[in-house]
């Protein structure tokens, strides 16, 4: 009989529980056990896992977050972690694990695999920043969040001639900002992966002015820089707050800003991001019933692919110069 363990770990994101549910019904056609592993790897370091059955992801399709509930343990980072995490995966006789999480998550899944733990990944992040994978689980939902918040911004910016500052949430990519601003029309984008200056922000800003537009909204990631201005010393409203006050104090134009935060990461997940899911889901155990293991699950060419975990998680995806020209052309 093989027991497949079920993990999320790490930050959650919309579309953990369409995931579960697709591993969980794929394995139980199977005929194998499900173990859902509470709270990330803190489940099985700690001994807090349960036997799950058909009427535990049923009616969760839609929810977001996840039922499993989620955590940033590693059970790498102490020998007395590791050991504890040896004992519960054998004491619950486990055959393999469903990883279900981003970037460090499955760099995790993958280390644990090379010990000999067999484990298979489904990537799931906002952040859309795994390699081998065209998208990740729950960026479509963020970005589409985005973009629904521009759409609304843009009628208050409008009506009071303001400048809007919009930060946004990428884990050191700029998918959201670039994709979640191209989307909604932003004026300006701000990303990890090119360093704006300050001086060109403004300039756009008076263009707009003097060619009759009376607002701009400008979205930026978390972790961005600009160059004149120190974003690393920023305080801890964020760098929202200092890119916005500091284009009204250049400027004199009335600037306000807006931090999207953890609403990014919560809610209903998106049709795309449910069928994604539950398309990674079931593909996941068929790498494990295949004992095509070390893999996790991928999209390619709108096909689900095995891709090699070791290799997805050395470095983390950046948006393709051409994505960032699309944008552009707008500012």
């Amino acid at each position: 009989m093989r027991r497949i363990g079920v993990v999320t770990s790490g930050a959650d994101c919309p579309g953990l529980n369409a995931a579960i549910r697709a591993v969980a019904r794929k394995s139980f056609d199977l005929g194998y056990e499900v173990i859902g592993v509470r709270n990330g790897w803190h489940g099985l370091i700690h001994d807090d896992v349960f036997v799950m059955q058909k009427s535990h992801v049923s009616g969760i399709l839609y929810l977001g977050g996840s039922i499993l509930g989620s955590g940033k343990d590693d059970p790498f980072s102490s020998e007395t972690d590791f050991a504890s995490f040896q004992t519960n995966f054998k004491k619950y006789q486990l055959t393999s694990i469903v990883v279900i999480g981003g970037f460090t998550s499955l760099r995790i899944a993958s280390r644990l695999n090379d010990a000999g733990y067999a484990t298979v990944g489904i990537p799931a992040t906002i952040d859309n920043d795994v390699m081998g994978t065209e998208q990740t689980i729950g960026f479509d939902t963020a970005a589409n969040f985005v973009c629904e918040s521009l759409d609304r911004l843009h009628s208050t910016a409008s009506s009071h001639h303001r400048v809007m500052v919009v930060e946004v949430m990428g884990g050191g990519s700029g998918w959201i900002a670039l994709l979640g601003g191209l989307g909604g029309g932003a004026d300006y984008v701000v990303t990890p992966e090119y360093r704006s200056k300050f001086d060109d922000i403004l300039h756009h800003i008076e263009n707009r002015k003097s060619s009759g537009k009376t607002f701009s909204i400008i979205v930026i990631t978390d972790t961005a820089t600009v160059d004149g201005l120190p974003l690393g010393e920023c305080p801890k409203t964020g760098v929202g707050a200092y890119l916005a006050s500091e284009i009204e104090k250049r400027s004199g134009i009335d600037t306000r800003f807006t931090v999207l935060g953890h609403l990014q990461r919560g809610g209903t997940p998106t049709f795309f991001d449910r069928t994604l899911a539950t398309r990674y889901g079931y593909e996941a155990v068929e790498l494990l019933k295949r004992g095509d293991v070390g893999k996790m699950v991928a999209v390619k060419g709108g096909l689900i692919v095995p891709a090699d975990m070791d290799q997805a998680t050395r470095e983390r995806r950046k948006p393709e110069a051409k994505l960032f020209e699309y944008a552009r052309l707008f500012y």
